[in-house]
């Protein structure tokens, strides 16, 4: 029976993934451009790699016509809620990018944090020697920030913040004790911990329990000093909620990555929001860094593939 191929859809660190599973499946990788592309490529795949966004209701279906022979999918994303959205086939194994984008998404989420407690986006607009924002200054230290969601990126975000003297409290389901967070609250205590938060960090995945999450009750928890930054899920943050918040200074700010509807559309009410700090979902790009650490996730589970060893970072359904 001929083997079959080992379908890549991929754009971020594009290169250096092909040319990485290319040294170790050879001629039985094939490169895809685009949908049309790659559903066509299902046919005769084995395996698949793609991104979140690629994944729709085609391409599921797709894969259901395909099955059983397509047996492995690999995300070139940590978040797989497409997955959920559209459904694959049920012995479908299914795996993400764990960590790879950690530490450019932590960084990214403790740089949002500390231009939004240092004001930055102020002094850049002011262009002037006007130091009337100096008394709303903060610092992490002594601070109790809120990392809701405690996997690689949640990780990374406690670990570059720890040394600032910031006071961690994850916000998991489980509330399993983890060495990088002083305390650990499951996500039912989520109001409490929002009431005593000096700052937020969301990276939490996309589900139904968590659409909507930090919506106007969460909100309104929040302490008038706080800031949230969110570098997950634009659909967890009720965007027109925050909106308000933020105008009628009941928040000192935010910092999105991510934003419902995506992309933010002209006109909507969050452009007009004070203190709001806007980055176009980049959180993860960090040069040729994020190809090499993409590369070696992919290959590393195409290696296990072909010999028929367990998979790294299967996503649970």
């Amino acid at each position: 029976m001929p083997q079959g191929k080992i379908v890549v859809r991929a754009t971020l660190g594009r290169a250096q993934i092909l040319a990485r599973m290319t040294a170790i499946a050879g001629e039985r990788i094939l490169a895809v451009d685009d949908e049309a592309a790659l559903i066509a490529g299902i046919a005769e795949a084995e395996a698949v790699t793609l991104t979140n966004p690629d994944y729709n209701a085609k391409v599921a279906a797709a894969l259901g016509a395909a099955a059983p022979r397509v047996k492995w999918l690999q995300f070139l994303t940590a978040g797989t809620d497409a997955l959920a959205q559209y459904g694959a086939p049920a012995g479908l194994v299914v795996t993400s990018a764990g960590d790879a984008y950690s530490p450019a998404v932590g960084a990214h989420a403790v740089s949002l944090l500390l231009a939004l407690q240092r004001h930055l986006a102020t002094f850049l607009a002011n262009k002037n020697w006007d130091r009337s924002a100096a008394p709303r200054l903060l610092t992490p230290a002594e601070q109790t920030i809120a990392v809701l969601g405690f996997g690689g990126i949640g990780q990374e975000v406690a670990r570059l913040l720890r040394p600032f003297g910031a006071r961690i409290v994850a916000v998991t389901r489980s509330a399993t004790p983890h060495p990088l967070a002083d305390e650990v609250e499951r996500i039912g205590a989520l109001p409490a911990v929002l009431a005593r938060a000096d700052a937020v960090v969301v990276a939490l995945p996309l589900a139904d329990t968590t659409q909507g999450l930090i919506g106007k009750e969460a909100l309104a928890r929040m302490k008038p000093h706080a800031v949230l930054v969110n570098i997950a899920r634009g659909a967890i943050v009720d965007s027109l909620a925050l909106a308000a918040v933020l105008k009628e200074g009941r928040i000192a700010g935010a910092g999105l990555d991510v934003t419902d509807p995506e992309p933010l559309p002209p006109g909507h009410e969050l452009w007009s929001a004070p203190n709001l700090i806007v980055t176009p979902h980049v959180a993860g790009a960090c040069g040729p860094l994020a190809g090499v650490r993409l590369a070696a996730v992919a290959g590393e589970n195409l290696t296990r593939f072909l010999v028929g060893q367990p998979l790294a970072h299967i996503v649970p359904r």
